[in-house]
């Protein structure tokens, strides 16, 4: 009896425990999944979430910049750098979802870009202006933020959202072409023929909206280009045509070619008095 009783006791705690660690074990994977799925369900926005934060951001950009620059705050560089920053989380946050847009959707969203770009291209003149005027004691400051010609994004660039890319380029451009070095003008020569090689590669996916957008965007573009180019051209030209002209009046060659002249209008002075000569001896 005491044997069969010692068997049925340990029987009885081991079953017991068995299922004490199976409950556990099932708890745990229900608490993970949970968890789990807690944190996606925060992280992820939907496209409605997506698409309103997105137009609430650009137009408290418009707000702030029609309200002025605010010349009392001193970290500029760090706002500039964070609203970038902000704006690509919203745009590349919503812009996933932009194949599913009815028509309505997707003709506001092409006005929120352009009304972004609009924003931002003024709020970079008045940032440029603030550090001419503002920093190291007063000196222009001159350096452009150049990141946003980073050539390794434009493998990336789809149909959906390439014409943004045009767009941002070309305000950049505008914004800075003051300021640009040879060497920034370089980078953006470089990053605008990669630009346009991925654009080539799309080309049969835009939408013949898109492609007109992209045309006046490379209109304006080159236009820019053209003008600030000859601009610094017609400057140095200017220059060293003046200094040619002061080389030539004041060297051997402008001294010879003054002699020259005289000895041709005395010749000729001598040969009318000779005709005039042969006349009166005639008469």
């Amino acid at each position: 009896m005491k044997s069969t009783n010692f068997f049925k006791k340990h029987t009885l705690v081991y079953g017991a425990s068995l299922l004490l660690v199976s409950t556990q074990f099932a708890c745990s994977k229900t608490d993970t999944k949970e968890t789990a799925s807690t944190t996606t369900t925060t992280t992820t926005k939907t496209s409605d979430e997506a698409y309103d934060d997105y137009k609430n951001y650009v137009t408290q950009m418009e707000t702030d910049v029609n309200s002025g620059w605010d010349s009392t705050a001193t970290d500029w560089d760090t706002r500039m750098e964070a609203a970038r920053t902000d704006y690509d989380t919203r745009y590349n946050a919503v812009n996933q979802y932009a194949g599913d847009f009815d028509d309505t959707r997707r003709a506001e969203y092409e006005e929120l870009q352009s009304r972004w770009n609009t924003a931002w291209t003024t709020r970079e003149q008045q940032y440029n202006t603030w550090k001419q005027t503002n920093q190291s004691g007063g000196k222009a400051m001159t350096k452009v933020d150049m990141s946003s010609m980073d050539v390794k994004k434009i493998p990336s660039y789809t149909a959906t959202n390439i014409r943004t890319a045009y767009e941002d380029f070309v305000a950049h451009v505008e914004a800075n072409k003051a300021n640009y070095t040879n060497d920034d003008w370089k980078a953006v020569d470089m990053y605008w023929a990669q630009l346009d090689d991925r654009k080539n590669a799309i080309q049969s996916q835009l939408s013949d909206k898109d492609k007109w957008e992209i045309t006046k965007a490379k209109t304006k573009y080159q236009t820019m280009k053209a003008g600030s180019k000859t601009g610094n051209a017609a400057s140095s030209v200017g220059s060293e045509v003046k200094e040619t002209g002061k080389d030539i009046s004041n060297s051997k060659v402008g001294e010879a070619t003054k002699d020259a002249g005289k000895a041709v209008g005395n010749t000729a002075k001598k040969a009318g008095q000779k005709i005039g000569d042969v006349v009166k001896d005639n008469d």
